[in-house]
């Protein structure tokens, strides 16, 4: 148990090293402004993204934040809806959803 520790205490620091180099860019190319943030509330529950707003346009380019793969895609009435998630070096899953 004594040479557990300092193990996990290792993983943890590559963990935060590598947290510091993951360096995301904006999806749109237009300025960001939200139209939804991070944990409002919303009637029953808090909202599990942001919402951004293209100004009123359609057909937009979205980018990925960071280089990475598509590691799961999903269709549903629920949630986000159509969504895909890129898996990012260092751990990191970004989710794009309608």
């Amino acid at each position: 148990m004594q040479k557990i520790f300092p193990f996990i205490g290792f993983l943890l620091t590559l963990n935060i090293v590598s947290a510091q180099n993951f360096k995301p860019s904006p999806p749109l190319d237009i300025p960001l402004v939200l139209s939804g943030t991070f944990a409002e509330l919303r009637g029953n529950h808090f909202h599990g993204g942001i919402d951004i707003k293209t100004q009123g346009r359609s057909g937009l380019k979205v980018n990925a934040v960071a280089d990475g793969y598509v590691s799961r895609v999903a269709v549903s009435p629920y949630g986000y809806g159509n969504a895909l998630y890129l898996r990012h070096p260092g751990g990191y899953t970004t989710v794009y959803g309608h």
